[in-house]
């Protein structure tokens, strides 16, 4: 699980903080006894010793002053909240050498501090220090003053490793700048609407860092786009791309002209096509997208209608910085729409 040195506090940022929050502790070398001592020492402070139970690969990255040092950030919210939440360690899955931890928390709902927690926090880090303890407790306790404030539940996980002393937590800090160029791969896929290539993506973070919630979110968040973007797909066939042809527009620039006909049952109200530049071999070299249908609030209707079955549009793309190797040669593929 990873932890943000610098804190932007808000009702997310307190479920993951809150996380330590532990009302016991066990001693003993199984992973959910690991995993209860160590959140158990960060709950009371014990940097040290909890930065003991970390991994090997871990301590490589970090030293226990900088562990201290990011794990102090939290110390006024989690002491203003620490005899209001609670935790159960759901589920532990062993794999040989490795564990996952399942961990429900219930925490105070804060969300209406959140304004005042995190001028707090930005003062804090302008003048390089970290937020004041008291006052964030005093912000958390006008906000509970008399109120029957409700709770919100989360589920997070905790990563392990069997070292030869033990079963340890595992931060994945080792991978973090991988797992950052790989998010950017991965977003850069999604843009392209390669969903499958981009969970593959995800998928291979999950491995590096099992922990970490946010690559968890992405996956469930692609797994969503998939089956929106199969229905879309579904509907490809019934787009024809007639009489595509390059020519010159009114300013004399290269233009790709042609005209789309809706032969589904379905009214469009968006369309994407992609034009693939060819070489001399067929093989495309680069590829450009545009919307021969596109309505949206600040659409005019008469000059820019939603496309009805059996009813077409012509179009007029204006063809710029085409690549140096192009042939001439191209092709189009429908690659999105939106339905009315």
């Amino acid at each position: 699980m990873r932890r943000v040195r610098i804190v932007a506090v808000n009702a997310s940022m307190c479920l993951i903080v809150l996380v330590l929050l532990v009302t016991g502790c066990s001693t003993g070398g199984s992973p959910k006894n690991i995993v209860s001592k160590f959140v158990d020492e960060r709950l009371h402070g014990n940097y040290n010793k909890s930065y003991q139970l970390l991994s090997a690969a871990d301590k490589a990255v970090k030293s226990v002053q900088q562990f201290g040092a990011d794990s102090e950030v939290y110390g006024g919210l989690v002491k203003a909240l620490s005899g209001r939440s609670s935790y159960i360690v759901k589920d532990i899955q062993i794999t040989e050498d490795r564990a996952i931890a399942t961990v429900d928390v219930t925490i105070p709902d804060v969300s209406g501090a959140t304004s005042n927690l995190m001028g707090v926090t930005m003062r804090a880090i302008a003048t390089g220090g970290k937020p004041d303890d008291k006052e964030i407790e005093k912000i958390v306790a006008e906000k509970f003053k008399g109120k029957n404030i409700p709770s919100v539940t989360r589920s997070d996980l905790y990563s392990l490793v069997k070292e030869k002393d033990g079963w340890r937590i595992y931060m994945g800090w080792s991978h973090w700048n991988k797992i950052k160029e790989m998010t950017g791969e991965a977003k850069k896929l999604e843009k392209q609407k390669k969903y499958s290539e981009a969970k593959s993506k995800y998928l291979e973070m999950q491995a590096l860092s099992p922990s970490d919630m946010s690559v968890v979110q992405n996956i469930k968040d692609i797994d969503d786009k998939i089956d929106k973007f199969k229905v879309i797909q579904e509907y490809f066939p019934n787009i024809e791309i007639n009489t595509p042809r390059i020519g010159k527009g009114n300013l004399d620039e290269k233009n790709l002209f042609g005209e789309v006909k809706n032969k589904g049952g379905r009214t469009l109200k968006r369309l994407e096509i992609t034009m693939y530049f060819l070489d001399k071999v067929g093989k495309a070299v680069d590829e450009k997208s545009f919307d021969p249908v596109s309505i949206s609030e600040y659409s005019h209707g008469k000059d820019n209608p939603p496309v009805k079955p059996n009813e077409s549009k012509k179009f007029g793309y204006k063809i710029s910085d085409a690549p140096a190797d192009w042939s001439g040669k191209y092709s189009l593929m429908v690659t999105n729409l939106e339905f009315e």
